[in-house]
């Protein structure tokens, strides 16, 4: 179990849009005056653009469609260092980036077969990107720019007698983030109540943060991964300073039930870079997801319950 030497409960200010609307608010980034909103659940478009902080609308991109240049999927969105945006389309093995300010389509890179289903990404440097492995016999890959894998690295570290196999790989599915400044990636389970942590320079598994539920509780059949356990983290974040990961704890026998009624969650847990607990907010929203920073340590997130879904704490 975590023991937080610090809990804070936080009220949120809601930053008021006109022109925007999301069925399910699963992803934000925020790069010095634009601000990117993903819908995971697009009707018509995946992502929108805001002007930060005003709020002012400015466009949506990632058309919903089977058509060409248009989107059938969008898994997470993210900016380099560049300021160009990257997104991810399960269903075509594609990822896209888009031209800093106009947002049109910059390139697309086809992703290998060998990728099963590829869920999240993120940059290790300018040539490589970091991609969760789903065959369940490595956590990661390392996937060039022209989609092929070229290094798979680290395994489930699970505690139980369990085969290496795809059903493991999907009920530990992680969000992950990596920071290159401190080459720490961090794997936050969507099942159970695990965060794990790589440091990529060294090629080593630095600790495993296991919470009261453990690690990801499931059935197999079928092939397939059923979840029994608890909804556990859906968001995380590595900073200079701290690890930020978002939990939410609703079990699957109170959602079978009807108990839960709102999507997110109100706990906000935060780690120094090895892993130790430093503070634990509780949140009087339902977020799905955020954005850190920690200059003027705020938070921003997205309240998938709320036709204002964009919402922002300070952080102590």
């Amino acid at each position: 179990m975590i023991e937080f030497p610090k809990v804070v409960a936080l009220v949120a200010t809601e930053l008021r849009t006109e022109g925007v609307y999301m069925r399910y608010p699963f992803r934000i980034r925020i790069m010095d005056s634009c601000l990117y909103a993903m819908d995971l659940h697009a009707s018509e478009y995946f992502c929108h653009r805001l002007d930060y902080p005003s709020m002012k609308y400015q466009r949506s991109l990632m058309r919903f469609g089977r058509a060409p240049g248009e989107y059938s999927d969008a898994e997470n969105i993210r900016i380099d260092r560049h300021r160009r945006l990257w997104t991810l389309d399960a269903n075509k093995r594609q990822l896209m980036a888009f031209t800093p300010g106009t947002d049109t389509l910059l390139c697309e890179i086809k992703l290998s077969e060998e990728l099963i289903r590829p869920l999240d990404f993120d940059f290790y440097d300018d040539s490589t990107f970091i991609i969760p492995d789903y065959s369940g016999q490595h956590r990661i890959c390392l996937v060039n720019r022209e989609g092929e894998i070229v290094k798979r690295l680290f395994s489930v570290p699970t505690r139980k007698s369990h085969k290496a196999d795809i059903p493991l790989a999907q009920a530990w599915r992680g969000f992950i983030d990596y920071n290159p400044t401190n080459h720490l990636l961090a794997i936050a389970t969507q099942l159970g109540e695990v965060i794990e942590l790589y440091n990529l320079k060294e090629n080593k598994l630095l600790k495993v943060i296991y919470g009261k539920s453990g690690e990801p509780v499931y059935n197999t059949k079928e092939g397939y991964a059923i979840p029994d356990g608890i909804m556990g983290y859906s968001d995380v974040s590595v900073g200079r300073k701290h690890i930020y990961a978002l939990f939410w704890g609703h079990t699957f026998k109170d959602m079978k039930k009807g108990l839960i009624k709102k999507e997110g969650g109100r706990i906000l847990r935060v780690f120094d870079l090895k892993g130790n607990p430093v503070c634990q907010y509780l949140l009087d929203r339902h977020v799905t997801c955020f954005t850190v920073n920690e200059q003027t340590h705020i938070f921003t997130a997205l309240d998938v319950n709320s036709n204002q879904p964009i919402v922002e704490y300070k952080l102590e």
